[in-house]
């Protein structure tokens, strides 16, 4: 036994390891980094601000998962809406759910979104009021709707605390935003075993 994990057989002591936990940290690191590299036609993928909609690109990927077991959650809807650069929701007036920059999605098998959109301008006449809106249900959980604010572009009062969301962004090389977040759901009532 002692010369099975000596030196003299590194590679076995490597292959025992990749085939125990190691190889799980490996495959949740690759389905992490699967939520940022999701494209148009992909489950998961929205383009809620058309390409030539003036304004700064911003990119926000995460995931949506259960509060309790931290497991994502597939299918889950997402419905979105946010200001355009000058912090209107529609010129034409009307309720702010029927934004001209809005759409739904729904979560991909690794509990995946990424948003691809604008920064939204700040209200006019406002500073620091820039946020996305955003509701999200899922079979046998609890509706979430809250905002997601951009941290730089906030209040101080703003925090994550409560049902709202600070996603922390940074501008790339190319100019775009980036940023990435997890959002939690809680099960329903009805839905606990």
């Amino acid at each position: 036994m002692k010369l099975l994990f000596g030196m003299e057989h590194p590679v076995v002591v490597v292959a025992l390891f990749l085939t125990g936990s190691g190889r799980q940290i490996l495959e949740n690191s690759y389905r992490e980094q699967n939520c940022i590299n999701l494209e148009s036609g992909q489950r998961g993928f929205i383009q809620l601000a058309k390409r030539e909609e003036p304004g700064e690109p911003l990119v926000i990927y995460g995931k949506v998962i259960d509060l309790k077991t931290n497991q994502p959650i597939q299918n889950a809807s997402l419905f979105l809406y946010q200001t355009d650069s000058l912090g209107i929701y529609n010129a034409a007036g009307g309720p702010d759910d029927q934004a001209r920059i809005r759409g739904t999605i729904q979560t991909n098998e690794s509990g995946c979104f990424k948003i691809n959109t604008i920064l939204p301008g700040d209200y006019p006449g406002q500073k620091n009021s820039r946020h996305l809106h955003y509701i999200i249900n899922a079979n046998g959980y609890k509706e979430l709707k809250s905002l997601l604010f951009f941290k730089g572009f906030t209040t101080e009062n703003i925090t994550s605390e409560g049902p709202l969301a600070v996603v922390d962004i940074k501008k790339e090389k190319n100019g775009n935003w980036i940023g990435s977040i997890n959002m939690r759901l809680e099960r329903s009532n009805s839905s606990i075993r």
